[in-house]
């Protein structure tokens, strides 16, 4: 299995050296602006491992896994994985069996929040349509990944697009919330 680590530290590396070679050249950033982005970037790398890694490269493996039928099933149905948790909740528990969706709203969450930052003239929409055409792109990519491995290693899920969009419009929300209650406290102050 080729793990998310080490692709990860050759992103980080990648980035931190672009982004030197940018703020030296060309960039008139404040350091906060500089780090907002940062955090922002790192981020949307820890969420390309998160969901594109671990990929199998043994050549084993990926023969048995289409010898034996051993692939994860595509998830055409809305709201199946809520109804999947629900039946679950008696089996494992609440927290295990909402694990999955939960996870897909958290995974978006910042994406949400932190795109107002970076790009302060977008709304809500906008926003909500760059979250559900990135969650797509994610999905997309990962059928793509099981078309060249030749079984499905990586679901499609409806619900994981419904999911992290909502993610994304609850971390929005939590911005705007965010805002408010700054702009209140400098009212506050003065």
């Amino acid at each position: 299995m080729l793990k998310f680590i080490f692709p990860l530290l050759i992103m980080v590396i990648i980035f931190a050296t672009i982004l030197i070679m940018y703020k030296k050249l060309v960039d008139k950033k404040t350091n906060r602006e500089l780090i907002v982005i940062s955090i922002f970037a790192l981020y949307i790398m820890a969420v390309i491992c998160v969901v594109l890694f671990p990929l199998p490269v043994q050549k084993e493996y990926i023969v048995d896994m289409i010898k034996y039928n051993q692939g994860v099933s595509n998830n055409l149905i809305p709201f199946m994985a809520w109804v999947d948790a629900v039946n679950d909740m008696r089996y494992v528990g609440v927290l295990q069996a909402f694990y999955q969706p939960i996870a897909n709203m958290i995974l978006f969450f910042p994406l949400g929040f932190y795109l107002p930052i970076i790009l302060p003239k977008w709304r809500f929409k906008k926003i909500i349509l760059v979250a559900f055409l990135s969650s797509l792109s994610i999905e997309l990519t990962q059928e793509f990944i099981n078309l060249i491995l030749g079984f499905n290693y990586r679901a499609f899920d409806v619900d994981d697009l419904i999911c992290n969009t909502v993610g994304a419009a609850m971390g929005y929300l939590f911005y705007r919330c965010v805002v408010k209650i700054v702009l209140i406290s400098k009212e506050e102050l003065y």
